[in-house]
């Protein structure tokens, strides 16, 4: 039984590793920040649903594979001043691992100086934890069925926390996801880390019709190294954005985004792996649609450089 745990525990800490952080990643995120700082809730001038799908490592075999649907919205505004609600449902797979997690968010905007607002939120929910024992040999080691389906799936709860400080061409985010750092029952040195998020992009008007979107993240997960994370946008007449994107230690990123129509927006990443993983598995592909159910423009709508 200790020489399984063991095993577990070992398998555990081998694909948090290989991920660099234990939950996912995104390359388009500055198309997905609600996904990574509950405070983004309600920043959109409407009804916004997106839906996401990455498959990183093609040809890999057990490589990740993500998809996500979130939905937010704003309500009881007052002048400038409004609050945020939403939902995000995350399913993500690596190998015999998987995860799926429901947060619901809450976030309160409320109107500074100088054109800026400044948003704090919550996320609250669970994650499942599994683990396909069907999927693991190991001819040595008995395992008790009664065993195997206790260790399968765990569920454990999930809190995160953001702040958001914006305004039209600008904004800065910090957020802490896994706050309570859950542990996995059971298994040693199988504790959920705090995952910190700084964000910060800009929104430069170089003609009419052409604008410049820088953004980055820094990201540092308890116990491993910081990653940097950052992209440049070129959008033309807000229907088009082609732009390049790179990670410390993974690669680069080609992204192009489009607003299909008013209400529909597609977006795609193609990554490059530069990293030793390139000799088994050379890109990973990304799409997100967003959904917005807006009619007329509103008159008090405080405009976000990560939606506008």
């Amino acid at each position: 039984m200790k020489k399984f745990l063991a095993i577990i525990a070992l398998l555990w800490s081998f694909a948090s590793n290989v991920q660099a952080q234990q939950l996912p990643h995104y390359t388009n995120f500055t198309y997905n920040y609600l996904n990574y700082n509950p405070a983004v809730t309600g920043s959109t001038p409407c009804l916004e649903a997106r839906v996401g799908y990455r498959k990183q490592w093609t040809g890999f075999q057990g490589a990740p594979t993500t998809g996500y649907v979130n939905v937010h919205n704003k309500f009881g505004q007052r002048r400038y001043n409004f609050h945020g609600l939403g939902v995000m449902v995350e399913n993500d797979t690596y190998g015999p691992f998987g995860t799926t997690s429901l947060v619901a968010n809450y976030a309160y905007h409320m109107k500074l100086t100088k054109g800026y607002s400044l948003s704090s939120g919550i996320g609250i929910g669970f994650t499942q934890y599994r683990l396909g024992l069907g999927g693991i040999t190991m001819p040595d080691i008995e395992i008790d069925p009664v065993i195997g389906n206790s260790l399968g799936s765990i569920v454990a709860p999930t809190v995160n926390f953001g702040l958001w400080l914006y305004r039209k061409d600008r904004f800065y985010g910090l957020s802490i996801r896994q706050l309570t750092q859950p542990k996995v029952k059971g298994l040693p040195d199988t504790q959920m880390r705090r995952h910190y998020t700084l964000a910060y992009g800009r929104a430069v008007q170089i003609s009419n019709k052409i604008s410049f979107k820088p953004a980055m993240l820094l990201n540092y997960v308890g116990k491993s190294k910081p990653s940097l994370e950052g992209q440049a946008m070129l959008e033309f007449k807000k229907i088009i954005s082609i732009g390049l994107a790179g990670r410390t230690g993974h690669g680069g990123s080609a992204l192009v985004k489009l607003d299909a129509l008013p209400y529909l927006t597609i977006a795609y990443a193609y990554d490059i792996t530069a990293n030793r993983l390139r000799y088994a598995a050379t890109n990973s592909h990304e799409i997100t649609l967003g959904f917005r159910a807006c009619g007329l423009k509103e008159r008090n709508h405080v405009p976000c450089a990560a939606y506008d």
